[in-house]
Protein backbone atom coordinates (compact mmCIF):
# COMPACT_ATOMS: atom_id res chain seq x y z
CA UNK A 1 0.00 0.00 0.00
CA UNK A 2 2.57 2.18 0.98
CA UNK A 3 4.42 1.61 -2.28
CA UNK A 4 1.31 2.47 -4.66
CA UNK A 5 0.46 5.52 -2.92
CA UNK A 6 4.34 7.06 -2.94
CA UNK A 7 3.32 6.18 -6.97
CA UNK A 8 0.07 8.07 -7.37
CA UNK A 9 2.45 11.30 -5.51
CA UNK A 10 4.83 10.86 -8.53
CA UNK A 11 2.23 11.01 -10.85
CA UNK A 12 0.25 13.75 -9.83
CA UNK A 13 3.91 15.55 -9.26
CA UNK A 14 4.84 14.58 -13.16
CA UNK A 15 1.52 15.60 -14.47
CA UNK A 16 1.61 19.52 -13.10
CA UNK A 17 3.82 21.95 -14.52
CA UNK A 18 7.07 22.23 -13.35
CA UNK A 19 10.49 22.86 -14.40
CA UNK A 20 13.01 20.72 -14.57
CA UNK A 21 14.70 21.63 -11.37
CA UNK A 22 11.63 21.16 -9.53
CA UNK A 23 11.29 17.60 -10.93
CA UNK A 24 14.80 16.64 -10.26
CA UNK A 25 14.53 17.99 -6.39
CA UNK A 26 11.35 16.58 -5.48
CA UNK A 27 11.37 13.05 -7.25
CA UNK A 28 14.57 10.84 -6.20
CA UNK A 29 16.52 9.51 -9.53
CA UNK A 30 14.92 5.65 -8.41
CA UNK A 31 11.27 6.73 -9.33
CA UNK A 32 12.07 9.09 -12.35
CA UNK A 33 10.41 8.61 -15.49
CA UNK A 34 12.50 7.15 -18.63
CA UNK A 35 12.07 10.70 -19.66
CA UNK A 36 12.06 13.85 -18.38
CA UNK A 37 8.72 15.55 -18.77
CA UNK A 38 8.24 18.51 -21.16
CA UNK A 39 8.83 21.89 -19.86
CA UNK A 40 6.43 25.00 -20.33
CA UNK A 41 8.91 27.27 -22.62
CA UNK A 42 9.26 28.97 -25.60
CA UNK A 43 9.20 26.77 -28.68
CA UNK A 44 12.88 27.18 -30.32
CA UNK A 45 13.02 27.44 -34.32
CA UNK A 46 14.91 24.06 -35.25
CA UNK A 47 15.85 25.31 -39.08
CA UNK A 48 18.31 28.16 -37.20
CA UNK A 49 21.58 27.55 -36.05
CA UNK A 50 23.50 27.91 -33.40
CA UNK A 51 24.90 31.70 -32.81
CA UNK A 52 27.08 30.89 -29.86
CA UNK A 53 26.98 32.10 -26.51
CA UNK A 54 27.01 35.74 -27.80
CA UNK A 55 23.22 34.88 -28.65
CA UNK A 56 22.26 35.93 -25.24
CA UNK A 57 25.07 38.93 -24.66
CA UNK A 58 22.86 42.24 -23.40
CA UNK A 59 21.58 44.17 -26.06
CA UNK A 60 21.72 41.55 -28.53
CA UNK A 61 18.04 40.90 -29.18
CA UNK A 62 16.04 42.30 -32.05
CA UNK A 63 13.29 42.01 -29.58
CA UNK A 64 13.42 41.87 -26.26
CA UNK A 65 10.61 39.06 -25.41
CA UNK A 66 11.85 37.28 -28.74
CA UNK A 67 15.07 36.33 -27.59
CA UNK A 68 15.90 33.26 -29.93
CA UNK A 69 15.78 36.04 -33.00
CA UNK A 70 19.70 36.59 -31.99
CA UNK A 71 20.39 33.40 -33.50
CA UNK A 72 19.09 34.85 -37.00
CA UNK A 73 22.57 36.67 -39.09
CA UNK A 74 20.57 39.26 -41.43
CA UNK A 75 23.26 39.35 -44.69
CA UNK A 76 24.40 42.86 -45.31
CA UNK A 77 23.72 44.36 -48.52
CA UNK A 78 27.11 45.66 -50.08
CA UNK A 79 26.14 48.50 -52.61
CA UNK A 80 28.42 48.99 -55.70
CA UNK A 81 29.51 51.92 -55.89
CA UNK A 82 32.03 53.43 -58.80
CA UNK A 83 33.81 56.05 -56.56
CA UNK A 84 35.51 58.93 -58.67
CA UNK A 85 38.31 60.77 -56.89
CA UNK A 86 38.46 64.35 -58.07
CA UNK A 87 41.90 65.11 -57.58
CA UNK A 88 42.51 62.39 -60.83
CA UNK A 89 40.60 65.20 -63.36
CA UNK A 90 41.32 68.05 -63.54
CA UNK A 91 39.03 69.51 -66.14
CA UNK A 92 35.35 69.03 -66.54
CA UNK A 93 33.85 67.94 -69.74
CA UNK A 94 32.69 71.08 -70.56
CA UNK A 95 35.91 72.36 -70.23
CA UNK A 96 37.58 69.64 -71.99
CA UNK A 97 35.53 70.30 -75.15
CA UNK A 98 35.99 74.22 -75.09
CA UNK A 99 39.27 73.44 -75.80
CA UNK A 100 41.22 74.16 -78.94
CA UNK A 101 41.49 71.37 -80.87
CA UNK A 102 45.41 70.71 -82.35
CA UNK A 103 45.11 69.82 -85.88
CA UNK A 104 47.86 66.66 -86.32
CA UNK A 105 50.73 67.66 -88.64
CA UNK A 106 51.75 65.27 -91.85
CA UNK A 107 55.14 65.45 -91.75
CA UNK A 108 55.31 63.47 -95.06
CA UNK A 109 54.23 64.08 -98.71
CA UNK A 110 50.83 64.73 -100.12
CA UNK A 111 48.72 61.75 -100.73
CA UNK A 112 48.45 60.27 -103.87
CA UNK A 113 45.03 59.88 -105.14
CA UNK A 114 44.29 55.48 -105.32
CA UNK A 115 41.30 53.28 -106.31
CA UNK A 116 39.51 52.42 -103.85
CA UNK A 117 38.24 48.90 -103.47
CA UNK A 118 34.53 48.58 -104.40
CA UNK A 119 32.25 47.96 -101.96
CA UNK A 120 31.35 44.51 -101.40
CA UNK A 121 27.85 43.14 -102.01
CA UNK A 122 25.75 42.56 -98.80
CA UNK A 123 26.13 38.83 -98.25
CA UNK A 124 24.65 37.49 -95.03
CA UNK A 125 27.33 34.98 -94.79
CA UNK A 126 30.19 37.56 -94.67
CA UNK A 127 28.63 39.24 -91.69
CA UNK A 128 28.71 35.00 -89.91
CA UNK A 129 32.12 34.30 -91.21
CA UNK A 130 33.13 37.71 -89.45
CA UNK A 131 31.36 37.10 -86.32
CA UNK A 132 33.31 33.54 -86.07
CA UNK A 133 36.73 35.17 -86.84
CA UNK A 134 36.72 32.88 -90.41
CA UNK A 135 36.74 36.10 -92.90
CA UNK A 136 39.90 36.00 -95.09
CA UNK A 137 41.32 39.02 -96.40
CA UNK A 138 43.29 39.53 -99.54
CA UNK A 139 46.28 41.88 -98.22
CA UNK A 140 46.76 42.80 -101.79
CA UNK A 141 43.44 44.35 -102.19
CA UNK A 142 43.78 46.32 -99.15
CA UNK A 143 45.80 48.79 -100.77
CA UNK A 144 46.29 52.18 -98.46
CA UNK A 145 46.84 51.03 -95.16
CA UNK A 146 44.35 52.48 -93.19
CA UNK A 147 45.65 55.43 -90.64
CA UNK A 148 43.07 54.89 -87.94
CA UNK A 149 44.45 51.64 -87.33
CA UNK A 150 48.04 53.20 -87.03
CA UNK A 151 46.80 55.76 -84.68
CA UNK A 152 44.80 53.29 -82.45
CA UNK A 153 47.89 51.26 -82.24
CA UNK A 154 49.85 54.34 -81.25
CA UNK A 155 52.75 54.22 -83.54
CA UNK A 156 52.92 57.54 -84.34
CA UNK A 157 52.82 58.73 -81.23
CA UNK A 158 55.79 56.77 -79.94
CA UNK A 159 57.73 57.35 -83.21
CA UNK A 160 57.57 60.47 -83.31
CA UNK A 161 55.34 62.64 -81.11
CA UNK A 162 52.13 63.35 -80.74
CA UNK A 163 49.75 65.18 -83.42
CA UNK A 164 52.26 63.70 -86.25
CA UNK A 165 51.22 61.48 -88.88
CA UNK A 166 51.97 60.98 -92.68
CA UNK A 167 50.19 59.26 -95.73
CA UNK A 168 51.56 55.98 -97.29
CA UNK A 169 52.31 57.48 -100.59
CA UNK A 170 55.33 54.66 -101.44
CA UNK A 171 54.40 51.05 -101.74
CA UNK A 172 56.29 48.78 -99.47
CA UNK A 173 56.15 45.16 -98.77
CA UNK A 174 57.68 43.42 -96.27
CA UNK A 175 57.77 39.86 -95.36
CA UNK A 176 59.32 36.94 -93.61
CA UNK A 177 58.82 34.06 -95.71
CA UNK A 178 54.71 32.79 -96.10
CA UNK A 179 54.16 35.82 -93.08
CA UNK A 180 53.94 39.40 -94.03
CA UNK A 181 53.60 42.38 -91.93
CA UNK A 182 50.66 44.21 -92.86
CA UNK A 183 49.04 46.56 -90.54
CA UNK A 184 48.77 44.78 -86.82
CA UNK A 185 48.78 41.36 -87.80
CA UNK A 186 50.07 38.62 -85.61
CA UNK A 187 53.60 37.19 -85.93
CA UNK A 188 55.68 34.58 -83.74
CA UNK A 189 59.11 35.63 -82.60
CA UNK A 190 60.35 32.23 -84.38
CA UNK A 191 59.07 33.32 -87.87
CA UNK A 192 61.74 36.81 -87.48
CA UNK A 193 64.42 34.50 -87.12
CA UNK A 194 65.69 35.56 -90.55
CA UNK A 195 65.85 38.88 -92.36
CA UNK A 196 62.91 40.04 -93.96
CA UNK A 197 62.15 40.13 -97.77
CA UNK A 198 61.73 43.67 -98.84
CA UNK A 199 59.91 45.37 -102.10
CA UNK A 200 60.26 48.79 -102.62
CA UNK A 201 58.12 50.78 -105.45
CA UNK A 202 60.26 52.66 -107.65
CA UNK A 203 59.02 55.99 -108.10
CA UNK A 204 61.05 57.03 -111.23
CA UNK A 205 63.59 59.65 -109.94
CA UNK A 206 66.74 59.77 -109.23
CA UNK A 207 67.25 59.17 -105.11
CA UNK A 208 67.82 56.79 -101.71
CA UNK A 209 65.83 55.19 -99.54
CA UNK A 210 66.18 54.19 -96.08
CA UNK A 211 64.74 51.39 -93.94
CA UNK A 212 64.43 51.68 -89.89
CA UNK A 213 62.82 48.54 -87.86
CA UNK A 214 62.42 49.07 -84.41
CA UNK A 215 60.39 47.43 -81.93
CA UNK A 216 58.41 50.06 -79.99
CA UNK A 217 58.07 47.73 -76.98
CA UNK A 218 60.96 46.23 -76.33
CA UNK A 219 63.79 48.35 -74.72
CA UNK A 220 63.99 47.04 -71.50
CA UNK A 221 66.72 49.17 -70.22
CA UNK A 222 66.51 52.73 -68.39
CA UNK A 223 67.69 54.38 -71.57
CA UNK A 224 64.55 55.76 -73.77
CA UNK A 225 64.04 54.87 -76.52
CA UNK A 226 63.38 51.96 -78.88
CA UNK A 227 65.30 48.58 -79.64
CA UNK A 228 66.68 49.03 -83.69
CA UNK A 229 66.58 45.79 -85.17
CA UNK A 230 67.47 46.44 -88.48
CA UNK A 231 68.73 49.71 -90.77
CA UNK A 232 69.40 49.32 -94.36
CA UNK A 233 70.41 53.30 -95.48
CA UNK A 234 71.03 54.89 -98.89
CA UNK A 235 69.29 52.32 -101.01
CA UNK A 236 69.07 53.68 -104.63
CA UNK A 237 65.68 54.23 -106.03
CA UNK A 238 64.67 50.91 -107.66
CA UNK A 239 67.07 48.47 -106.47
CA UNK A 240 67.12 45.62 -104.42
CA UNK A 241 67.90 46.18 -100.26
CA UNK A 242 71.48 44.81 -100.98
CA UNK A 243 72.06 47.46 -102.79
CA UNK A 244 71.67 49.59 -100.11
CA UNK A 245 74.51 50.09 -96.80
CA UNK A 246 73.84 47.73 -93.87
CA UNK A 247 74.14 50.24 -90.26
CA UNK A 248 72.66 47.35 -88.17
CA UNK A 249 72.42 44.11 -89.06
CA UNK A 250 69.48 42.48 -88.26
CA UNK A 251 68.26 40.86 -85.04
CA UNK A 252 65.10 38.71 -84.49
CA UNK A 253 62.23 40.59 -82.15
CA UNK A 254 62.60 39.83 -78.46
CA UNK A 255 59.07 40.34 -77.04
CA UNK A 256 59.94 38.78 -73.46
CA UNK A 257 57.65 36.65 -71.69
CA UNK A 258 55.14 38.16 -70.06
CA UNK A 259 54.96 41.53 -72.06
CA UNK A 260 52.51 40.85 -74.15
CA UNK A 261 52.96 42.02 -78.07
CA UNK A 262 55.46 44.11 -79.25
CA UNK A 263 55.27 46.30 -82.14
CA UNK A 264 58.36 45.69 -84.59
CA UNK A 265 57.53 48.30 -87.03
CA UNK A 266 59.20 49.00 -90.20
CA UNK A 267 59.82 52.62 -91.82
CA UNK A 268 60.61 53.41 -94.77
CA UNK A 269 62.21 57.00 -95.47
CA UNK A 270 62.73 58.69 -98.80
CA UNK A 271 65.57 61.10 -99.61
CA UNK A 272 67.40 62.99 -102.62
CA UNK A 273 70.74 62.34 -101.21
CA UNK A 274 72.45 60.23 -99.29
CA UNK A 275 72.82 60.09 -95.37
CA UNK A 276 75.63 59.74 -93.38
CA UNK A 277 74.37 57.06 -90.37
CA UNK A 278 76.82 55.43 -88.14
CA UNK A 279 77.38 51.33 -87.60
CA UNK A 280 75.61 49.73 -84.85
CA UNK A 281 77.21 46.48 -83.06
CA UNK A 282 75.30 43.03 -82.92
CA UNK A 283 74.76 43.21 -78.85
CA UNK A 284 71.87 44.35 -77.21
CA UNK A 285 72.82 46.67 -74.84
CA UNK A 286 73.71 48.76 -77.93
CA UNK A 287 70.86 49.38 -80.35
CA UNK A 288 69.04 51.43 -77.88
CA UNK A 289 67.70 54.06 -80.54
CA UNK A 290 65.41 57.00 -80.86
CA UNK A 291 63.57 57.62 -84.29
CA UNK A 292 62.10 60.65 -83.25
CA UNK A 293 66.08 61.98 -82.71
CA UNK A 294 66.83 60.36 -86.08
CA UNK A 295 64.59 62.04 -88.08
CA UNK A 296 65.28 65.46 -86.01
CA UNK A 297 68.77 64.85 -86.89
CA UNK A 298 68.02 64.06 -90.93
CA UNK A 299 64.97 66.16 -90.73
CA UNK A 300 66.36 68.63 -94.31
CA UNK A 301 66.78 65.64 -95.61
CA UNK A 302 64.77 62.55 -95.22
CA UNK A 303 60.71 62.16 -95.71
CA UNK A 304 58.40 59.35 -94.73
CA UNK A 305 56.68 57.37 -97.03
CA UNK A 306 55.18 54.05 -95.84
CA UNK A 307 54.86 51.93 -92.69
CA UNK A 308 54.31 48.65 -91.80
CA UNK A 309 54.41 47.00 -88.59
CA UNK A 310 53.59 43.71 -87.18
CA UNK A 311 52.48 42.46 -83.62
CA UNK A 312 55.00 39.76 -82.37
CA UNK A 313 54.32 37.30 -79.60
CA UNK A 314 56.70 35.63 -77.36
CA UNK A 315 57.83 32.05 -77.70
CA UNK A 316 60.36 29.66 -77.23
CA UNK A 317 63.25 31.13 -79.98
CA UNK A 318 63.39 34.81 -77.75
CA UNK A 319 65.07 32.36 -75.22
CA UNK A 320 67.63 30.80 -77.22
CA UNK A 321 68.00 34.01 -79.04
CA UNK A 322 69.44 35.39 -75.65
CA UNK A 323 70.93 32.68 -74.39
CA UNK A 324 72.90 32.25 -77.37
CA UNK A 325 74.04 36.20 -76.52
CA UNK A 326 75.43 34.82 -72.97
CA UNK A 327 72.36 36.92 -72.10
CA UNK A 328 69.51 35.96 -69.74
CA UNK A 329 65.70 35.75 -70.17
CA UNK A 330 63.54 38.05 -68.26
CA UNK A 331 60.25 36.92 -66.85
CA UNK A 332 57.52 39.59 -66.42
CA UNK A 333 54.52 39.21 -63.87
CA UNK A 334 51.58 41.82 -63.50
CA UNK A 335 51.42 42.40 -60.19
CA UNK A 336 47.81 42.44 -59.01
CA UNK A 337 46.24 43.97 -56.47
CA UNK A 338 45.60 41.91 -53.13
CA UNK A 339 41.45 40.53 -53.56
CA UNK A 340 38.99 41.93 -51.01
CA UNK A 341 37.72 39.05 -49.42
CA UNK A 342 33.85 39.19 -48.09
CA UNK A 343 33.10 37.42 -45.25
CA UNK A 344 31.66 34.18 -45.10
CA UNK A 345 27.63 34.83 -44.31
CA UNK A 346 25.53 32.39 -42.42
CA UNK A 347 22.20 32.90 -44.49
CA UNK A 348 24.02 34.47 -48.13
CA UNK A 349 21.27 36.15 -50.61
CA UNK A 350 23.23 34.16 -53.30
CA UNK A 351 24.60 30.95 -52.18
CA UNK A 352 28.34 30.57 -52.98
CA UNK A 353 29.84 26.87 -54.14
CA UNK A 354 32.16 25.79 -52.10
CA UNK A 355 35.23 25.43 -53.83
CA UNK A 356 34.17 29.01 -55.31
CA UNK A 357 34.27 30.39 -52.16
CA UNK A 358 37.78 29.28 -50.99
CA UNK A 359 39.35 30.07 -54.32
CA UNK A 360 39.93 33.84 -53.45
CA UNK A 361 41.94 32.47 -50.47
CA UNK A 362 44.08 30.50 -52.72
CA UNK A 363 46.89 31.60 -54.47
CA UNK A 364 45.96 32.99 -57.94
CA UNK A 365 48.97 30.93 -59.60
CA UNK A 366 46.98 27.66 -58.35
CA UNK A 367 43.79 28.72 -59.83
CA UNK A 368 45.53 29.81 -63.24
CA UNK A 369 46.79 25.73 -63.44
CA UNK A 370 43.34 24.31 -62.58
CA UNK A 371 42.53 26.38 -65.70
CA UNK A 372 45.41 25.01 -67.84
CA UNK A 373 44.31 22.02 -66.73
CA UNK A 374 40.96 22.42 -68.03
CA UNK A 375 42.55 23.71 -71.30
CA UNK A 376 44.79 20.55 -71.39
CA UNK A 377 41.40 18.14 -72.10
CA UNK A 378 40.84 19.48 -75.24
CA UNK A 379 44.63 18.70 -76.37
CA UNK A 380 47.16 15.71 -76.40
CA UNK A 381 50.08 15.77 -74.85
CA UNK A 382 52.15 12.66 -75.83
CA UNK A 383 55.44 13.30 -74.53
CA UNK A 384 54.30 13.53 -70.72
CA UNK A 385 54.00 10.01 -68.52
CA UNK A 386 51.75 9.83 -65.60
CA UNK A 387 53.44 9.52 -62.52
CA UNK A 388 54.45 5.99 -60.87
CA UNK A 389 51.98 6.94 -57.70
CA UNK A 390 49.20 9.06 -57.23
CA UNK A 391 50.92 10.37 -54.34
CA UNK A 392 54.17 9.71 -53.12
CA UNK A 393 54.24 11.01 -49.55
CA UNK A 394 50.29 9.65 -48.76
CA UNK A 395 50.27 9.21 -45.28
CA UNK A 396 51.47 12.62 -44.64
CA UNK A 397 49.58 14.22 -46.83
CA UNK A 398 46.42 12.73 -45.66
CA UNK A 399 47.20 14.01 -42.33
CA UNK A 400 48.06 17.36 -43.06
CA UNK A 401 46.12 18.49 -46.40
CA UNK A 402 42.05 18.68 -46.05
CA UNK A 403 40.43 16.38 -47.76
CA UNK A 404 39.09 17.70 -50.66
CA UNK A 405 42.05 19.37 -51.37
CA UNK A 406 44.06 15.80 -50.90
CA UNK A 407 40.84 14.36 -53.41
CA UNK A 408 42.07 17.17 -55.98
CA UNK A 409 45.67 16.04 -55.88
CA UNK A 410 45.02 12.30 -56.11
CA UNK A 411 42.56 12.98 -59.13
CA UNK A 412 45.29 15.21 -60.93
CA UNK A 413 47.85 12.22 -60.71
CA UNK A 414 45.78 9.70 -62.27
CA UNK A 415 46.75 7.95 -65.37
CA UNK A 416 42.93 8.53 -67.02
CA UNK A 417 43.45 12.25 -66.22
CA UNK A 418 43.41 14.98 -68.95
CA UNK A 419 47.07 15.93 -68.29
CA UNK A 420 48.15 12.63 -69.47
CA UNK A 421 44.96 10.92 -71.70
CA UNK A 422 43.04 12.83 -74.53
CA UNK A 423 41.70 11.40 -77.46
CA UNK A 424 41.80 14.62 -79.32
CA UNK A 425 45.09 15.48 -81.10
CA UNK A 426 46.61 18.73 -82.08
Amino acid sequence: MCVKTEFLKLQNITNCKMSAAQYARLVSRKYRGPKLPKINRPRRPRLLAWAGPAAFYPNRFYEQDKWYKARIDKPDLIPQLHIIDPTLYGESLAEYLQKEKVEPTNIGFAKKDEKRIPKISSDTQLEKLSRTKKLRIDMSRVGEADQRVIAHFGVFEHLFNDNVYFDRTQNFEVSFGDHGVHTGNILWAEDTKKSPQVSIESVGADGFNTIVAVNLDGNASEQSGEILHWLVANIPDGKSVSEGEEKAKWIQALPFLGTGFHRLTFLLLRHSEKIDVTDFNSDLGSRVFSTAQFYKKHEEKVTPSALNFANVAYDVSVKEALHAENLQSPLYEYEWNERMKRDQKEFPLKPMPFDLYFDQFRDPKDVQADLLRERFKKVSIDDVTPPKFLDDNYVENKKKLDAWNHAKLLEKNKPDSPVYNNSLKY
